[in-house]
């Protein structure tokens, strides 16, 4: 299962379900985030995609981190 770490609450009910999919799917090896863009667009991206490295144009909703392994 997929660790999802949800850093804001009030647009996280807003993320649209293919881009959880494809956020799960980067997130396979390495971490990936769920964030919306300045313009207004929810997407998944990879890292080095940080929320302590945002600058005023991104902010990042929720950390999909990858499933631990047995």
């Amino acid at each position: 299962m997929d660790r999802i770490r949800v850093l804001e609450e009030s647009l996280w009910a807003k993320v649209p379900a293919d881009v959880i999919e494809e956020a799960k799917q980067a997130a396979r090896t390495e971490p990936s985030w769920i964030a919306m863009q300045g313009n207004g667009h929810v997407v998944a991206m990879a890292p080095p995609g940080s929320p302590d490295t945002a600058t005023g144009d991104v902010i990042y909703i929720a950390e999909i981190s990858p499933a631990r392994r047995a």
